[in-house]
């Protein structure tokens, strides 16, 4: 029995520091662009590559929070299976259900960080997702980010929660949010906890307001039990329906802000397993995902249990807020 299995795509991603750019910004904020000297030779800084997705960010979470986790996805007969492998071993993390293309190289991605700000310039292979027909017993699903073929996967995972009970979280890539198709709609509702940020859910419902308590009921209203929603600088929320809470970010040093999110769910959706109420899930979720943007790449400031409750102690007079 797992405790987790996370579903997505596992890619490679090369992180890039840049010096020289600009940030140029409309009059209708936040919409800014990142601006560099077009047909320029531009001199950076390759600070590391690393195995990376939302799939293995979370699973490599959890597992250091003593969860047995697996990872379901496929991969490229190439060097970057070969690292995730040995990462997956080394975090203690089942990769029984890893299928592999000889067709198709394994996902891939640069990321540009520019003053502690990420922009990821990404690959999205077409795949033949779908569940494994031997697939061992788990209490929770988390899926995240993939290509396009997603669709049978979505269906099948809906008939399989209606022969087991299975937990299960949600935090759409951009295919599928920008595709927008019936059948992403009717997958999460069915999630237990949706996981997004505040442009993504606008992406999602079609309103253009950024207000939070409208953006969580519109979400809710798809059909999630649990509307999380992930706003940067400004910290978090969660909404069940009847309440609104917000959480502020935990404080720390932004290094680099990839992953924040998948940390952010891993925390999350942690607490929940520990029999946590929602808003001491919030609380968890930002020290784990402050201690992420910490460091470079989306998993080496991924904590154990106890460091985030050690965390937590340190700083008291840090709460969620009920709107």
């Amino acid at each position: 029995m797992f405790d987790m299995i996370t579903i997505g795509d596992i890619k490679l991603d090369t992180f890039v520091i840049l010096d020289e750019a600009s940030v140029q910004c409309q009059l209708k904020m936040p919409d800014c662009l990142l601006c560099i000297d077009y047909g320029a030779k531009i001199p950076v800084k390759v600070v590391d590559s690393q195995i990376a997705g939302t799939a293995p960010n979370v699973a490599t979470g959890l597992a250091r929070m003593g969860m047995k986790t697996a990872v379901m996805s496929i991969m490229g007969e190439d060097g970057t299976r070969h690292l995730a492998l040995t990462r997956f071993k080394e975090e203690g993390i089942s990769p029984a259900y890893i299928r592999v293309s000889k067709k198709e190289p394994s996902a891939y991605s640069v990321v540009l960080n520019f003053k502690g700000e990420k922009t990821i310039l990404t690959s999205h292979i077409q795949r033949a997702y779908r569940l494994p027909r031997k697939l061992g017993r788990t209490k929770w699903m988390y899926v995240g980010e993939m290509g396009p073929g997603y669709e049978l996967l979505y269906r099948s995972i809906m008939a399989l929660r209606k022969k087991q009970p299975i937990f299960l979280g949600i935090n759409p890539g951009t295919i599928q949010i920008e595709e927008r198709k019936q059948i992403f709609l009717d997958f999460l509702s069915t999630a237990d906890v949706l996981f997004v940020n505040r442009e993504e859910a606008q992406k999602i419902t079609q309103v253009t307001t950024t207000e939070i308590h409208h953006l969580a009921t519109s979400l809710w209203q798809l059909g999630a039990k649990k509307v999380v929603i992930t706003d940067g600088g400004n910290g978090s929320y969660s909404f069940d329906g009847k309440e609104l809470h917000s959480c502020p970010i935990f404080p720390g040093k932004l290094v680099e802000a990839t992953g924040a999110g998948d940390a952010f769910a891993t925390g999350y959706i942690s607490a929940l397993m520990h029999n946590q109420f929602h808003d001491e899930a919030l609380r968890w979720g930002a020290v784990n995902s402050t201690s992420v943007v910490g460091k470079v790449g989306p998993q080496a400031g991924l904590l154990t249990l106890s460091q985030i409750r050690r965390r937590l102690r340190k700083v008291q007079n840090f709460h969620v807020v009920k709107m």
